[in-house]
């Protein structure tokens, strides 16, 4: 797998050039953009000076110049969002982060507009609310040596409804989610979520897991019950699938992303994984310029770290009859 050192000369040969053409192409919409709001505000701006020039009732040269500027900022970040969402992320993502994908690794495909299906979301055992939306992008799929992989940025809310008839949306899970062929046979679901509960309580675990068909498994390695809170269908398999040396790993996992709340699960034969990320990883800047090499390699470097999974999870290494 390539790393950074390699990536400093495709940076620079390959990615640095697209990247000045797409900033002009940046700085040309944000002209037009500008000219837009200016055709909009204009008019309102000249009615409110001519207002006052003829002495009119300031109440209503106000009033027209409030609705000036809340007519700006409407159309302005209408016509935002669809520059950004359109086009020229599309060329974006087409010239910058799919030759990245690329350039880690020739086994791996980019789909920017699909998402990780729902039946996979479900499969994992990880988030057990209602789902009433679902979007997600920027899907990777192939093979890393002998294992199967796939992840995608995912959003995924559930809405509410107040006495008022108000709806509001939750956030159940914003991130990156991933999706492995584990390296061992197994049936059944053992999940891993965040313990935020410290050492011990484990009745408030076993009374935060009670909607779960899973149950509280306590495991030897004190640092692992630190980092993770154990449910699973089996505890025998449990132990099966978490060994000692899975553990470790998993502890060294978790401290790569400290500042991201991660589970994970391991569900007939598969690996889930969700890390939380409050941001749109792969999303181009509107508003300052894209040849910006410290953006670029954040791009690589959260792309790498989840295909990295295999290996620091050592999914390669097939046990018995797992082929």
């Amino acid at each position: 797998m390539k790393e950074r050192v390699e990536f400093d000369q495709f940076y620079q040969e390959t990615l640095k050039p697209q990247l000045r053409a797409l900033d002009e192409v940046r700085k040309t919409k944000i002209k037009t953009i500008g000219k837009i709001i200016l055709g909009i505000v204009g008019p309102f701006i000249l009615a409110y000076f001519i207002s006052k020039g003829l002495s009119i009732a300031g109440n209503f040269s106000v009033l027209l110049f409030l609705l000036a500027l809340i007519m700006a900022i409407y159309f302005g970040f209408k016509f935002i969002k669809k520059y950004r969402r359109n086009k020229y992320t599309e060329t974006f993502k087409k010239q910058i982060i799919a030759p990245i994908v690329h350039f880690i690794s020739d086994d791996l495909q980019y789909y920017p507009k699909r998402e990780i299906p729902r039946s996979d979301y479900k499969k994992s055992r990880l988030f057990l609310e209602n789902t009433d939306r679902y979007e997600g992008e920027d899907f990777v799929e192939g093979q890393i040596d002998k294992t199967l992989i796939h992840f995608s940025e995912l959003h995924t809310q559930y809405k509410s409804t107040n006495s008022k008839g108000e709806t509001r949306w939750h956030t159940i899970f914003r991130g990156l989610f991933f999706v492995g062929d584990f390296n061992k046979d197994f049936k059944g679901s053992t999940v891993l979520l965040p313990n935020h509960m410290g050492s011990g309580f484990s009745f408030f675990k076993k009374l935060w897991g009670s909607n779960r068909k899973e149950k509280l498994v306590e495991l030897a390695d004190p640092e692992f019950m630190d980092n993770y809170t154990c449910y699973s269908t089996d505890d025998i398999q449990a132990r099966y699938i978490l060994s000692p040396a899975l553990m470790k790993r998993l502890n060294d996992f978790h401290k790569k992303y400290p500042n991201n709340e991660v589970c994970l699960s391991f569900v007939d034969g598969q690996i889930f994984i969700a890390i939380t990320y409050n941001k749109d990883l792969f999303e181009p800047s509107f508003f300052s310029s894209v040849v910006n090499k410290k953006k670029v390699l954040s791009y690589f470097d959260d792309i790498k770290l989840t295909v990295e999974i295999v290996e620091d999870l050592n999914l390669n290494t097939r046990i018995w009859t797992k082929n």
